[in-house]
């Protein structure tokens, strides 16, 4: 046999929930009076979101690279400078705009823009050092 317990709850107030990850940003527009606040216009700053969806989608990519399997098709395209092997592997948002090397690495110049007008733009470079030559390139 189970017990069951009534638990009566009376003068309860609701916290007021302040997260900082489900809060927007807002702007203002300019007032025509300081006194006057409620006249001053609000709109949600489109490029919040669009950072939003910067963190969520290279958040994805960079997790994907946890396998090893990932990791290493990622590798072997760098090196091989192979671009279609590159842009299979992160989002649709982002596309490789080109390789270099430096002295003893060999690296990829991404480009990732988000938001409906492109409000934020991120580039960045993945290099991996050089170890072997799988690609049989020449180096002068």
């Amino acid at each position: 046999m189970s017990a069951k317990s009534i638990l009566k709850v009376s003068n309860v107030k609701a916290a007021r929930k302040t997260s900082k990850t489900n809060s927007r940003a807002r702007i203002s527009s300019e007032c025509i009076s300081p006194v006057e606040q409620k006249s001053c216009g609000r709109r949600e700053d489109p490029a919040v979101e669009a950072m939003q969806e910067a963190g969520a989608e290279l958040s994805d990519i960079f997790k994907q690279l946890k396998d090893e399997r990932t990791a290493a098709k990622l590798v072997r395209a760098i090196r091989c400078r192979d671009a279609r092997a590159v842009q299979s592997l992160i989002d649709c948002h982002c596309r490789v705009v080109n390789f270099f090397s430096t002295r003893d690495k060999d690296c990829v110049r991404i480009f990732c823009a988000f938001g409906r007008n492109q409000d934020v733009t991120v580039s960045f470079d993945i290099c991996v050092k050089r170890e072997v030559d799988e690609c049989r390139r020449q180096f002068w």
